[in-house]
């Protein structure tokens, strides 16, 4: 997973790092998300809107998930969602996450 710009540092979210591998596209890498296109990561991001433009057909999806959540809150969120979901069922879609 790759978290966008508008997300804490990924150690912040201590039951999604048990889930999935977490990276952060200003704090990791210090690039664009398009890098998610390129390591097929799908991108969290409460930007639903501007990142749909990503989603290809067997490529890195995108999770939108609320703009108002706490980080422990995003944590849960995410995390519950990554237990519950296959996530190759969403690879090349947009999903939001409520």
């Amino acid at each position: 997973m790759l978290l966008d710009a508008a997300f804490a540092r990924p150690r912040t979210f201590t039951k999604l790092h048990k889930k999935a591998n977490v990276t952060h596209v200003i704090f990791d890498y210090n690039l664009p998300p398009l890098l998610a296109t390129k390591e097929n990561r799908f991108v969290v991001t409460i930007n639903y809107q501007d990142f749909r433009r990503l989603v290809k057909k067997g490529k890195a999806g995108i999770i939108a998930i609320p703009s108002e959540l706490s980080n422990h809150e995003i944590d849960t969120l995410l995390s519950v969602f990554l237990s519950a979901k296959n996530p190759e069922e969403y690879r090349g879609k947009s999903v939001k996450v409520k």
